[in-house]
């Protein structure tokens, strides 16, 4: 069974963006990731400093936490050697951020309640994206995914998603269960928590300065080695993505009614379709 582990940055209600990240791969290939990452965290830098829990790409980043003393040589040197495993692994990896103030601006009322706040539109993105890429390239036959601990207004709509996405979703592959783990015991999580911080620091950038704007040197150093997509929806996407759900229900607003009543108060641990009958 394949495995898609997801991990969030800036939902924070301070953060301009909002960004959910996921990376996925066969098995074979996060078994010997995950392996490697243990590795690392048994003895980073080649055994120079004490063992980690976990990696945590603030922390790391920000020489705080468990990377308190570290210089600035150590951490770079730290994580270029954990991005190398990422590279050497052949997983493959997916971004998607959004612009909180314009989506929050844009997407509201019944349009809002399907396609979920600013990190749930993300997730479902990232669904969409890890799906299409196992139909693609792998031959597995079941899916099933893991997230970092979230609230749980965020759980309840992961787990709306999830449903919608495995009575819908035309096998292969079937999408078997999802779950949410701490980060210190799933280290592919922490593999996630990596890219979604690159992406996100790259996705602020392009909301200051531009969609030219230049990605950084490690992020570079992902996008040329690994199978790594991203995408940014900015004020002019989100305005299309709603006109897209506005001219499909222009006809049948009482659809797009009792679709935003569903994923409004469906609870995934206690299923009730009754407010989707005819």
């Amino acid at each position: 069974m394949l495995t898609c582990y997801f991990d969030d940055s800036g939902t924070h209600a301070q953060s301009d963006i909002v960004l959910v990240a996921s990376i996925f791969g066969t098995e074979a290939r996060m078994d010997c990731l995950d392996r490697n990452w243990k590795r690392h965290l048994d003895r980073p830098l080649d055994g120079q400093r004490p063992p980690l829990k976990r990696f945590h790409a603030f922390d790391c980043n920000n020489s705080v936490g468990e990377f308190l003393g570290w210089t600035r040589t150590e951490t770079d040197y730290f994580w270029h050697q954990l991005q190398t495993e990422i590279i050497e692994s052949g997983i493959a990896g997916y971004g998607v951020a959004v612009s909180r103030k314009d989506y929050d601006e844009m997407v509201t009322g019944d349009i809002r309640a399907v396609m979920g706040d600013p990190e749930g539109m993300c997730i479902n993105q990232n669904f969409v994206r890890a799906i299409g890429w196992i139909q693609a390239n792998t031959f597995d036959t079941a899916l099933s995914f893991v997230f970092d601990d979230r609230p749980s207004s965020i759980r309840r709509y992961a787990g709306t998603v999830y449903d919608a996405f495995q009575r819908w979703v035309q096998p292969p592959p079937e999408v078997t269960g999802y779950g949410f783990r701490n980060s210190v015991g799933v280290r592919p999580l922490q593999v996630a928590d990596m890219i979604a911080w690159e992406l996100y620091q790259h996705a602020n950038d392009l909301l200051i300065n531009g969609l030219n704007a230049p990605a950084r040197p490690q992020l570079q150093r992902l996008i040329r080695n690994m199978d790594l997509k991203a995408q940014i929806a900015n004020r002019d996407s989100i305005i299309k993505l709603r006109k897209f759900w506005e001219e499909k229900f222009a006809a049948k607003p009482e659809l797009l009614k009792q679709m935003a009543n569903h994923f409004t108060f469906f609870d995934p641990e206690n299923p009730d379709y009754s407010q989707l009958e005819d």
